[in-house]
């Protein structure tokens, strides 16, 4: 009873569906967020628009206190839960989700090897003679899952579900991929005392979770204080939210022989009361039933499609354009690379790997995929956006000429390989007459 209204719920609306719809709407919202902070920061608002974006904040807990400004608060303290969020979606996806068949995933994670190499190495190439720009090369690797679906929603229904799974793996493991980049590569100022506390917190979360806990508060609270201390380690504080994220439980408290016995019994004969005394049990068992991994990304999917990474966008995707703005701009090594990277590093890298991954019988593609249709999606993949800026605010200095530099390369490359991207993919999934 309970399996076929569980299957038929899971046919109409599965997480994956679910997921691809919120990132859709979540790629609109910031897209426009991001245009009104780009005309915002280039317009007479400009200066209120920077004045505002350093307003600090305090936040004092006993003797400890934290002072920083507006954009740092999101960059260091709201993204953490972006991070958490992404953390949660790989644990799932790598347990029981699209990557945890070795076959399905392993052409998304050898596309996504190739898709972050290469553009590592064009932006590198480029650099060599640069050396105060050579730290960017982290920029150009990764893919903004939201705006890539939100461009193959656009195309429409002759996009195969399949080439959202595969793009969708590709950019979790793209996500990964950054996440240790930025851990081993962008870290300064490192404190191994203040490491030690937040793993320790780290290892009491999972010690909670393989005792059975599944109390929100306790992870919350847990996290907050590895979040803490991994901002005074050195270490970028966005890594406590997937450190946490893969100690959260994916394990249901009640198994399927308990939903259907409160099931059974809430229908049963009886007075008024008895029957809702059994649906309210009913409604305890299906609460605890979903496990707290779904639960917490269930809870913060929409928090941080639609208000944390426009936030960031809103603080980030301001780009002041430079006095000095020219066609000279785009000759600059760090701007050519952070460009050429994602444009052409991004195809190029992802078609290699994956056509030696299906050569050697590792890898083969998915159902409905051809080669033309890898080649825009390819393209696709260099929209870099959200964590590509994320990187250039590490790699360069805060209010450095550079950076604005590097932002506007990263917005120039992401709208340029969507337009490459789209009708290439467009016309390769086109029906055959």
């Amino acid at each position: 009873m309970i399996k076929d209204l569980i299957r038929k719920e899971s046919h109409h609306d599965s997480a994956f569906a679910s997921f691809l719809h919120s990132q859709t709407a979540g790629g609109a919202v910031l897209l426009l967020v991001s245009i009104i902070a780009f005309f915002l920061a280039n317009g007479p608002t400009w200066e209120a628009y920077d004045h505002f974006s350093h307003l600090h904040a305090s936040l004092q807990i006993g003797p400890w206190e934290l002072d920083l400004d507006f954009s740092h608060w999101v960059n260091e303290g709201l993204m953490v839960l972006f991070f958490f969020l992404v953390g949660l979606e790989i644990k799932r996806e790598v347990l029981v989700g699209e990557l945890s068949d070795p076959r399905k995933a392993s052409l998304a994670v050898f596309a996504a090897a190739g898709g972050m190499i290469a553009p590592a190495l064009v932006y590198t190439l480029f650099n060599l003679i640069s050396p105060d720009t050579a730290r960017g090369w982290g920029i150009p690797m990764a893919t903004d899952i939201a705006f890539v679906i939100g461009v193959l929603s656009v195309l429409g229904n002759r996009v195969p579900t399949a080439l959202k799974v595969f793009l969708t793996g590709l950019a979790i493991v793209d996500d990964l991929g950054a996440i240790v980049v930025i851990a081993l590569f962008y870290t300064e100022n490192f404190h191994f005392m203040a490491l030690l506390m937040s793993l320790t917190f780290v290892f009491v979360s999972f010690v909670y979770a393989k005792k059975g806990g599944v109390n929100g508060w306790i992870f919350t609270v847990l996290a907050v204080a590895c979040w803490y201390f991994i901002l005074e380690s050195g270490i970028h504080s966005t890594i406590a939210g997937v450190l946490m994220a893969f100690t959260i439980p994916i394990k249901q408290t009640y198994g399927l022989d308990e939903l259907n016995h409160q099931f059974r019994m809430s229908f049963l004969d009886g007075d008024f009361e008895i029957k809702e005394h059994h649906l309210e049990a009913l409604e305890r068992v299906i609460r605890k039933s979903e496990s707290p991994l779904h639960r917490f990304e269930h809870k913060l999917q929409p928090w941080v499609v639609f208000l944390i990474v426009p936030l960031f966008a809103f603080f980030n995707a301001g780009v002041h354009l430079p006095t000095h703005f020219g066609p000279g701009l785009f000759l600059k090594p760090h701007v050519i690379g952070i460009f050429f990277g994602l444009v052409l590093g991004k195809p190029l890298g992802i078609l290699f790997i994956s056509t030696w991954a299906v050569k050697r019988g590792w890898a083969s593609l998915p159902d409905g995929v051809n080669w033309k249709s890898m080649i825009g999606v390819g393209f696709l993949a260099g929209l870099g956006f959200t964590m590509s800026l994320f990187i250039s605010v590490l790699a360069f200095p805060e209010g450095s000429t550079t950076l604005q530099e590097a932002k506007l390369g990263i917005l120039t490359a992401s709208i340029t390989a969507m337009l490459i991207g789209a009708p290439l993919t467009y016309k390769a999934l086109a029906p055959k007459s």
